[in-house]
């Protein structure tokens, strides 16, 4: 059993191949402005790390931001992350965390900002629409001696040192097309902007031909990277029962993120089965309405639970009282050789010895 509650393009393409046109005259006016400083890029006084990618999502940021950040973090320096906050119900600067305090609601500042606030601890994060300023902030407040740029890879306002670029090793050929017709914000030719490239998930599914060729076609420096379950939990920050104790399982999968199919490939993993799904658009935010469809379908499946992600339970837990959720941690893992390379960038900038 599976339902899926994004919108379908099929039936709409015919209309959307000439907003494509358009999107793509756009993107290169743009590039074209910043090019000859029509439009200024500004710089802050710290190092600042773009991670982005080209597509819409679903190619693992909020991980990887959680894992360079622990990662320099280890290495002695001080780090703070700077996210737009997508969809939040706020405006201007927040601070989500100065490291140490609880962030706010989710609905405030954004569900990734909130996920990757309780995932770090020690390290501040602000969210601003305006970057420079909210990157202002951080400097003024907190002088890190790295910034994070999250989803900072079209964000031209702001100069970075290293853009970071993630593409998802499962997408398809038919993925990469321009919006509003496939799910690329830039064309391909695009990534060369890029100082280093992250092929994610390699161990979910194995990159295409399409994927393999693309990348090395790009002359940049490129690695990769896994995803991998280490617990599963009941409530944020709370584990429950071991990743072992999945097998066997019938679970309902619920997700409204960017790729849910990497989401269903890592449950099978642990040796569960899924016995239905329900897929809803990323940053979906949820309703009573959703919660009856979701209990109605676990019973409807014969489910034994409910498994979903961290950045979902953070928005089900309201709903979760007659019927416990349970979401999988995971870990995003970087080969040494990619590590070794973003030290190598940092080195000559000369802040790590």
């Amino acid at each position: 059993m599976v339902i899926n509650k994004k919108n379908s393009l099929v039936s709409i393409r015919p209309v959307l191949s000439p907003l494509t046109i358009v999107y793509l005259g756009l993107i290169l006016w743009r590039d074209f402005l910043y090019r000859i400083d029509v439009l200024p890029k500004r710089k802050l006084s710290c190092v600042v790390i773009s991670i982005g990618n080209i597509s819409s999502g679903g190619t693992g940021k909020t991980p990887m931001v959680i894992s360079l950040a622990k990662f320099f973090k280890m290495a002695g320096k001080s780090v703070a992350v700077l996210s737009r906050g997508y969809g939040r119900q706020s405006s201007g600067s927040l601070l989500v965390t100065d490291g140490y305090s609880k962030p706010p609601d989710w609905r405030l500042c954004g569900d990734e900002p909130a996920l990757m606030a309780m995932a770090l601890k020690g390290i501040p994060i602000i969210v601003d629409k305006n970057r420079f300023r909210g990157g202002s902030f951080l400097i003024k407040h907190f002088n890190p001696d790295i910034i994070l740029l999250d989803d900072g890879f079209q964000h031209f306002s702001i100069s970075r040192n290293i853009d970071i670029v993630l593409i998802n090793s499962s997408d398809l050929q038919n993925d990469h097309r321009l919006l509003p017709l496939g799910h690329l914000r830039e064309p391909w030719s695009c990534a060369k902007r890029a100082d280093l490239i992250f092929l994610t998930k390699t161990n979910l599914k194995k990159p295409s031909d399409y994927i393999t060729r693309k990348i090395k076609q790009l002359n940049v420096p490129f690695f990769s990277s896994t995803i991998s379950a280490t617990s599963v939990l009941s409530s944020i920050n709370e584990e429950t029962i071991s990743i072992k104790n999945l097998s066997g399982r019938r679970v309902l999968a619920l997700s409204a993120i960017g790729d849910p199919g990497g989401f269903h490939s890592l449950i099978q993993k642990t040796g569960a089965t899924i016995a239905g799904s329900l897929i809803y658009q990323d940053h979906h935010t949820y309703t009573k309405n959703d919660w009856k469809i979701i209990k109605e379908t676990k019973e409807e499946a014969g489910a034994d639970l409910i498994l979903t992600t961290e950045k979902d339970l953070l928005k089900l837990e309201a709903f979760s009282g007659d019927v416990p959720i349970h979401a999988i941690r995971i870990s995003l893992n970087i080969e040494d050789q990619g590590f070794q390379t973003i030290r190598d960038f940092i080195d000559k900038i000369g802040i790590i010895n």
